[in-house]
């Protein structure tokens, strides 16, 4: 990583002029764009207003020295991850380490060997590139996948309303229609083949039905086979008497379900309409 292919944008705080000098001398004469202060409250405005791909910061300052500087650039969430090369003339050991604490990446005691500030100045903007880069991809297929589990969750509920729907769609058409016709056909004149012939239709058609049921709204309100029957043709619209006859049971027989089913759906308002009430289920 000694070479930059594109130009950095560097941001220099020292107090002393001729550092700045040199530094932006050496840096310039390598391509890159260099900012400099030898005030650290200027420096930190600067930088939030227009952030650099590098700092490269004294220690020994005026007011704000190089280590409050960078531990206030590391609070601020839109420069944190800047990295920050301690550049001084303090070759002692506990520095470096307060250095490294506050938040630097490196450290370069003066005097300025060119070769060796460039090598990392370079070394630091790339990595700093990289992160950037790999962060931008992180988000990009975050939001990807975050569009994928939602278009995921649309279709799973759309499959779901459509399979409830046929569900119903089937449960309806065989416990208001197949079976009460399988019904009357068995009190048909039948020789005995016939009869068990309808005998395990209807046999069959109710373990189709009862299979159906268990997902069916209906059945979590406790109602029984002939009740959900008498309620799908209510929904239809069918009054009590033709009720009676495609189920083959009494007038009274299905009044009788009529209040079981208000009962057991908590229908207290005698002017609500069954058939309104179960047309919104």
């Amino acid at each position: 990583m000694s070479t930059v292919t594109k130009s950095a944008d560097i941001l220099i705080v020292d107090d002393n002029p001729d550092m700045i000098h040199l530094l932006s001398k050496l840096l310039t004469d390598r391509g890159h764009h260099v900012r400099a202060t030898k005030d650290s409250e200027l420096a930190l405005k600067v930088a939030q207003s227009t952030p650099p791909e590098l700092f490269l910061l004294d220690i020994s300052m005026p007011g704000m020295d190089g280590y409050e500087l960078c531990t206030e650039l590391k609070k601020l969430e839109t420069l944190q991850d800047i990295p920050v090369i301690f550049v001084t003339g303090h070759e002692q050991e506990e520095h470096k380490i307060k250095a490294f604490d506050a938040g630097g990446v490196d450290y370069i005691c003066k005097p300025i060997h060119a070769e060796e500030l460039m090598s990392r100045v370079n070394s630091h903007v790339e990595l700093y590139r990289l992160r950037q880069h790999l962060q931008l991809q992180v988000e990009e297929k975050t939001r990807e996948l975050a569009e994928t589990l939602t278009a995921l969750r649309v279709l799973m509920t759309q499959q779901q309303q459509d399979s409830k729907e046929t569900e119903k769609n089937i449960l309806n058409n065989i416990n208001s229609l197949v079976i009460p016709y399988a019904e009357r056909l068995r009190k048909t004149p039948l020789n005995e083949n016939q009869q068990n012939i309808v005998d395990m239709l209807i046999a069959n058609l109710k373990q189709v039905s009862d299979s159906l049921i268990d997902n069916h709204d209906l059945l979590q309100m406790k109602l029984t086979r002939v009740e959900i029957q008498v309620a799908n043709l209510i929904k239809e619209g069918k009054q009590t008497k033709e009720i009676a006859s495609l189920l083959n049971l009494s007038d009274l027989t299905i009044s009788t379900h009529r209040k079981n089913i208000r009962k057991k759906l908590n229908i207290r308002d005698r002017k609500l309409s069954l058939n309104a009430y179960l047309s919104s289920l």
